[in-house]
């Protein structure tokens, strides 16, 4: 008996064959010969030929090696092990910003450290180089590429007439990847105490005068310099304090942007009046805080007007100021305001 074979299963199985040899030819050699794979997280464990295992991102590989490894892992799974891995995110160490912080009786001294760099301010621009400075002190740092696009682009003797002025020079501050933490002076605390406190945290703080005091400066820069007018006069950083709290006498520490007067300590008395604070800057990585509810430790009778009074009011989260008709309505208001917030 005469048996005829047809071709066509022996055609349809060597086409098979050459195209799995096709795509095998593709994939990486090292995963050719792989027996398990487990896919996980974005990520793809294997066991290669000769044992060992490997792990890395799914999206790492080309095409053709994914798409083996995804068909392996479904045909051969590795099994989990007791073992697991986790991915921890880098944290940034926060910057070291207090260099001297003492008490000695009543006598307080908070001293943070200088800039890196002292600069010395082109024209009328200090409030480029008080963000430069005060970014410095809290370890960002701004190249000098990065300055001279904004004072280049600005009248250097009125920069504040400049259309893209307050934009460019605030996009100093914001161009940080993480971006810097900063932090507004509120008029619920007094000022100067809002200051001590966050110096003792280690953050410089923005200042302004937006009026002259030649007066309380060392003798021999009147005129020397042009105050930069509009609202802000001359913008400064404050980087450190002394406070006797029982005479409550002290000074602030300036750090400014003139060659010939580089820093200079201003007594709090002269301050009072003709000097604004602005802002904070955390150290670089320190970490956000959580809101802390205001709690009042002391209310203390300052002066009436009428029948309303004004007292001064201690908490954890600094002093304010608060006119009220008695001393349970000022520590009322003071601890209700977080509940409106």
């Amino acid at each position: 008996m005469h048996m005829q074979f047809s071709p066509k299963p022996v055609a349809a199985g060597l086409a098979a064959l050459m195209l799995l040899s096709g795509s095998l030819l593709a994939v990486t050699p090292k995963y050719q010969d792989a027996i398990k794979a487990r896919i996980e997280n974005g990520f793809v464990i294997v066991v290669l030929a000769n044992g060992s295992k490997t792990m890395l991102p799914l999206d790492s590989l080309k095409a053709d090696d994914r798409a083996w490894l995804t068909k392996l892992s479904l045909e051969s799974p590795l099994a989990r092990g007791k073992s697991e891995v986790t991915f921890v995110k880098d944290e940034i160490k926060a910057k070291t910003t207090i260099a001297v912080s003492t008490s000695v009786g009543p006598l307080e001294t908070v001293q943070l450290i200088p800039p890196n760099i002292p600069r010395d301010q082109i024209g009328a621009t200090c409030m480029v180089y008080a963000r430069v400075h005060w970014l410095d002190i809290a370890g960002f740092y701004v190249e000098n590429v990065d300055i001279y696009k904004v004072i280049n682009n600005a009248d250097t003797d009125h920069p504040w007439t400049s259309p893209d002025f307050y934009r460019s020079m605030d996009n100093l501050v914001t161009s940080f990847t993480p971006r810097p933490l900063v932090h507004n002076w509120t008029p619920k605390v007094d000022a100067f105490e809002w200051t001590r406190q966050e110096l003792r945290k280690g953050r410089p703080v923005l200042a302004a005068f937006p009026r002259e005091v030649w007066q309380d400066l060392p003798p021999g820069f009147v005129g020397k310099h042009p105050w930069s007018g509009g609202n802000v006069g001359h913008q400064v950083v404050i980087n450190g304090f002394t406070w006797n709290r029982d005479t409550h006498e002290g000074t602030f520490h300036v750090v400014n942007s003139w060659k010939e007067l580089p820093e200079f300590d201003l007594k709090t008395e002269a301050a009072r009046g003709a000097m604004e604070v602005e802002q904070s800057l955390s150290p670089k990585g320190e970490q956000r805080e959580a809101s802390v509810r205001t709690q009042v430790t002391k209310v203390t009778f300052t002066k009436s007007f009428g029948k309303t009074n004004l007292y001064e009011v201690e908490t954890n989260n600094g002093v304010e100021k608060v006119a009220a008709a008695d001393a349970a309505a000022a520590k009322a208001m003071v601890e209700g305001a977080d509940s409106q917030n």
